[in-house]
């Protein structure tokens, strides 16, 4: 069986929040924490939590490498990085930076990107979503070149290097894992030829942030994208089971079940949809804590889930499913 994995999503627009949730996960044994890659974000997920764009929100590599230097043993994922947002040379010097920082902690998280409003504003091009899944893969080479090779040089579809020293390199040898998140057929089958993660989310490929979508995203649905990850890895000649399938949801827990209902209710309300279907969403995890741990075994069982990533609207919240719900998976 895996080892089932828990990762904190940070808090983005306040460093002294990020932070503080981040020695919190160290202390109370979360595997990871992640930062959005976003230079903004215009998405409401449930009620009061989610972003407008004009909420602050901090630029993910620096500030992980601020986290980095105060956590010891917690692992950092960037949670994802758009191909198109930076040089994927230049990406590959920083991922290779924050490796080295952190002494070995870096889980490269990677996407195609999907916020059209973001590129535009930041003047940077969003190609089809065929032309930006040609050139994450394409990038993907080229940051194995960058990570491994005493000259990186590299000519692919979209980019190329010549001799472009990185020096020093990753401390992960050969280099630090790599995440693809997304929820289209072609991410799916791109990240089982090279990932060693795959964080599965709703397929957006018209780069809407449409919560109703990944409401009434089925488990079934999921499931099939899981197996098409492992297909794509055979077909690849890779080994399924030493691959993670993992996805981020939203905790809406409360000892007090009314209280959790409220939360759904919500959430439901936000989406445009009714309580049961938000209740059997992959986007949200609800309820008591004994309910939140059926959940998760039972994500681990039928859809062979095995690393989870939450993002939690409360201390108290969190508290209780370091406390309650993970020694259970210990």
């Amino acid at each position: 069986m895996k080892q089932i994995k828990f990762n904190l999503y940070l808090p983005s627009w306040n460093f002294r929040k990020t932070r503080e949730h981040a020695l919190l996960a160290e202390e109370m044994g979360f595997y990871s924490v992640s930062f959005g890659d976003h230079f903004y974000m215009a998405v409401t997920q449930g009620g009061s939590v989610g972003q407008k764009a004009t909420t602050p929100n901090l630029e993910c590599y620096t500030s992980l490498a601020a986290v980095a230097a105060i956590t010891k043993r917690v692992k950092l994922l960037t949670a994802v990085t758009p191909i198109g947002f930076r040089n994927p040379a230049v990406l590959g010097k920083m991922t290779a930076t924050l490796d080295h920082i952190s002494e070995g902690r870096l889980i490269v998280g990677l996407g195609s990107g999907w916020q059209r409003s973001e590129y535009a504003a930041y003047n940077l091009p969003f190609p089809p979503n065929a032309d930006r899944l040609r050139q994450l893969e394409d990038a993907i080479k080229l940051l194995k070149v960058m990570w491994t090779d005493p000259e990186p040089t590299y000519h692919g579809t979209d980019f190329a290097i010549d001799k472009a020293y990185n020096y020093p390199q990753p401390t992960q040898k050969p280099h630090p894992p790599i995440m693809i998140g997304g929820g289209g057929r072609k991410v799916i089958q791109l990240a089982g030829r090279y990932a060693d993660i795959l964080s599965l989310v709703p397929p957006n490929p018209d780069g809407t942030s449409d919560l109703h979508r990944s409401v009434t995203f089925t488990k079934k649905q999921f499931r099939e994208r899981v197996d098409l990850f492992y297909e794509s890895a055979r077909a690849a000649g890779r080994d399924p089971s030493k691959l993670e399938v993992s996805t981020l949801s939203y905790m809406l827990m409360s000892r007090d079940k009314s209280q959790a209902d409220q939360m759904l209710a919500a959430s439901a309300a936000d989406a445009g949809t009714d309580i049961e279907t938000t209740r059997a969403a992959l986007t949200y995890v609800s309820g008591t804590p004994t309910e939140v741990r059926d959940e998760i075994r039972s994500r681990c069982e039928e859809l062979d889930l095995s690393y989870f990533s939450f993002y939690f609207s409360s201390r108290e919240m969190l508290n209780t499913f370091a406390s309650e719900v993970m020694p259970q998976f210990a």
